[in-house]
């Protein structure tokens, strides 16, 4: 069963989810993050205030773009504020994106599959209902063989992601589904999960949360 967790505005769903990631980074954690706006500004909140890090904390992205590390649309390089504070950049597992994208999904799972069991994993949903890198009812359908997918997404760019059957590894999974314009969306998802990438991919996850702004 989904959980849904509402916030009273977007400031407390901020504030806890940085109290959350603090607490989790000071024991040897490993973490999924997700890209996102609402995340960036988690992460860079954590960047102006560093935490205690644990020495065996290891922390990975959900899915990256196949773009140059330098760009902005490179997950990894929006994450690179709050990594350079917490001196915890040795401590990320890289999706690296110089290789050709069989082969840098192929060198990300062999990096994260060690990672037998994840503490907590981030994740965000989209307005048309796909989460991480899984766009479409067959690859959110993936919840058994790699742990990792290349994929042509809607925007153009290719991308790499963990496949559901990676998200079976994490223990406890927090959707951050922010705004007004995603209540359609989430009503779907409770309600509806088999008819979006995010419900078909979740639905069945025995520890997921929605963390909201809005109220329901």
């Amino acid at each position: 069963m989904i959980k849904i967790r509402s916030f009273e505005n977007t400031e407390s769903l901020i504030s806890e989810t940085v109290a959350l990631l603090e607490n989790t980074f000071s024991s040897a954690a490993n973490v999924m993050l997700s890209g996102g706006s609402t995340p960036y500004v988690i992460y860079n909140r954590l960047a102006t205030a560093p935490c205690a890090i644990h020495p065996d904390l290891k922390i990975f992205l959900s899915d990256e773009r196949m773009q140059p590390f330098a760009s902005d649309k490179n997950n990894a390089n929006n994450l690179e504020p709050m990594l350079k504070a917490l001196d915890c950049e040795q401590q990320f597992i890289r999706v690296n994106t110089s290789l050709p994208i069989q082969d840098a999904a192929v060198d990300f799972e062999s990096r994260i599959e060690p990672l037998n069991s994840i503490n907590l994993g981030f994740l965000g949903m989209g307005n048309d209902g796909h989460t991480a890198g899984f766009f479409t009812p067959e690859q959110a359908n993936t919840k058994t063989g790699p742990l990792t997918l290349h994929t042509d997404r809607p925007d153009g760019m290719q991308g790499i992601s963990v496949t559901p059957a990676f998200l079976k590894k994490v223990r406890r999974i927090i959707l951050l589904v922010v705004g007004e314009s995603k209540r359609e969306i989430i009503n779907i998802l409770l309600n509806e999960p088999q008819t979006i990438a995010a419900g078909i991919a979740l639905s069945d996850h025995p520890n997921l949360e929605v963390w909201t702004d809005l109220s329901f």
